[in-house]
């Protein structure tokens, strides 16, 4: 099963990379990309054979490629899993400025952590950088069905499976991947303090944060908890929420807001795939304001919009799900899971609307019309997508 994706790049015209978390296609979108008929040379660090070759002697890596480009006046070269065999980039960068314009190089990977931390090479904006993130509802199409990526999330290989595989596939992604892979991190020491804050980090995920209950639970410092929360940004395993600050009068809550990168990751760390969320309950509510935080977060990357996400929190309980800062001004979001909403459910938005003057209030809903409730739109969430982010 093939996935048109929102993404676009630049392959032929500008060395990019492209960074995701395991299994959202990275690989996929490229060599299909690729085969439509541009000449490339391809490695894959993932395999032994070539890990050992070209980290015993990586100018082997120049060499082979220089040949080879020889019989294209243009090409390709696609390098997946770079963070692996980070040495390569110099002669990456070498090759770029030896064949401008005839030679570009894609670089995908499931982290740029490790790279910075080795303060190697990272071209000096000579490739641009984008990110990979798991299926929006556009790119699901016409299979799409709201209750199973609640409960299942939307990882590519999950739409290739029934019922029980796609239970022991999510169960494996989070005992192999997320405990093994971001535990090699030599920042992480403590293995089960980690393998508690993972599984506390999903239960919490669309929550503000305090580092030092956490750190209670866990039995590690609040810092260390921090340190914690940036290897799962740095893998892209989650993203956090900043509370909006500027220009307020009352006092705000200050901690951050994180959400993990999929749902059916974060009902597996949860133990939760075992039946699908009930429409009406807390867990559904909490489950749809998170998938549309994540519709918003990676169609927000993809329109390369880039507006500044946030949250609203006040010391006295007026709160709204999202802030989202757009060259018109300040969109205050409300997300609820029912199609019926009352004044009484739009309380933030009325009193972000009155803190900051000019701003805007919608609230996203399940509804399968729109509406207003004492003037704040409310609009089913597929088309207040559509209508911001197509």
């Amino acid at each position: 099963m093939t996935f048109k994706r929102l993404i676009e790049l630049p392959v032929g015209k500008h060395s990019f990379f492209l960074f995701g978390p395991r299994q959202t296609g990275k690989t996929t979108l490229i060599n299909g990309i690729l085969s439509a008929g541009i000449p490339f040379f391809s490695v894959n660090l993932l395999q032994t054979e070539s890990f050992i070759k070209y980290s015993r002697d990586p100018a082997l890596f120049h060499k082979e490629i220089e040949y080879w480009q020889k019989k294209h006046s243009t090409a390709v070269v696609f390098v997946d899993e770079i963070q692996k065999l980070p040495v390569l980039l110099d002669q990456i960068h070498s090759m770029i400025e030896a064949h401008k314009g005839r030679l570009t190089f894609i670089m995908t990977g499931s982290s740029a952590r490790k790279l910075k931390r080795a303060e190697v090479n990272l071209l000096g904006g000579r490739a641009w950088s984008f990110k990979l993130f798991p299926l929006t509802f556009t790119e699901i199409g016409a299979i799409f069905h709201l209750e199973d990526v609640l409960r299942y999330g939307a990882l590519p290989v999950i739409f290739t499976m029934e019922g029980q595989d796609k239970v022991r596939t999510l169960k494996a992604y989070t005992d192999t991947y997320l405990k093994e892979e971001i535990l090699a991190e030599s920042i992480v020491r403590n293995i089960p303090a980690f393998s508690r804050f993972l599984e506390l980090a999903a239960d919490q995920s669309g929550m503000s944060v305090n580092y030092n209950n956490f750190a209670r639970e866990t039995g590690v410092a609040s810092k260390t908890i921090k340190e914690y929360y940036q290897v799962l940004e740095d893998t892209l395993i989650a993203f956090a929420l900043q509370p909006y600050l500027k220009s307020a009068r009352k006092r705000l809550v200050s901690h951050s807001v994180y959400y993990l990168f999929d749902l059916g990751v974060l009902n597996a760390l949860c133990r939760r795939l075992g039946s699908e969320p009930v429409k009406g309950t807390d867990l559904y509510g909490r489950l749809f304001e998170h998938f549309i935080i994540l519709e918003i977060y990676r169609m927000n990357r993809y329109s390369e919009k880039d507006w500044p996400m946030y949250y609203w929190r006040t010391s006295q309980g007026a709160e709204v799900d999202l802030v989202l800062e757009t060259e018109q001004g300040l969109l205050a979001v409300e997300i609820k899971s029912r199609g019926q909403i009352r004044p009484s459910d739009l309380r933030g938005l009325f009193n972000f609307i009155g803190e900051y003057k000019g701003s805007k209030g919608i609230c996203v809903t399940t509804a399968d019309r729109p509406y207003e409730v004492n003037g704040i739109e409310c609009l089913p969430w597929q088309e207040f997508l559509k209508k911001f982010f197509s």
